[in-house]
């Protein structure tokens, strides 16, 4: 193979694992069928799938290693309009996966959501990996809405991304 091919080859690996760009712009997802949406600021977003059933919607997309899901249902515990219902619900099932640090798991609840973080940690062919795991969970007109949004191997400038997407979550 001609040395180019192997500097292209290098520099698209390099691109891979490049941070996320600083920049980022307002998506806005329509729930179908429900007469609201929720709108964040984030990375420009390439969809990967959107399912929509009577009592469910899913949609998932990425940027590089910025990934944003949003699952909306009816409820699936006891419980009703409270977001800490839906957290504590989502945790009492999510805290058993063996990857998440216990040490780096945080919760808080607002008026808006309740947020939901941590790290999963593992080891691939002996690299570490590490992936921030974020969840905004929230109750609203009789729907659980679980906003998840992931990075991997996260640098500084990816966890400033994560609070400029906090800080521009609304819903309605």
């Amino acid at each position: 193979m001609p040395l180019s091919r192997y500097v292209f080859h290098y520099l698209l690996l390099l691109a891979s694992l490049a941070p996320l760009p600083s920049f980022a712009e307002i998506t806005t997802l329509p729930i179908p069928d429900q007469g609201w949406g929720i709108t964040f600021d984030a990375p420009k977003l390439r969809p990967v799938r959107e399912a929509d059933s009577n009592d469910h919607y899913m949609y998932s997309a990425n940027a590089n290693n910025f990934a944003v899901t949003l699952n909306v249902d009816t409820p699936s515990c006891n419980g009703g309009e409270a977001h800490e219902e839906l957290l504590n619900c989502f945790w009492s099932k999510a805290s058993k996966d063996p990857l998440i640090n216990p040490a780096t798991v945080a919760k808080s609840c607002n008026s808006q959501y309740c947020k939901l973080s941590y790290d999963f940690e593992n080891t691939f062919q002996d690299a570490a990996i590490k992936q921030k795991h974020v969840h905004y969970l929230f109750a609203y007109r009789g729907r659980w809405a679980n906003l998840h949004v992931a990075v991997s191997n996260p640098r500084e400038s990816d966890l400033q991304l994560l609070d400029k997407f906090a800080a521009s979550l609304s819903y309605k």
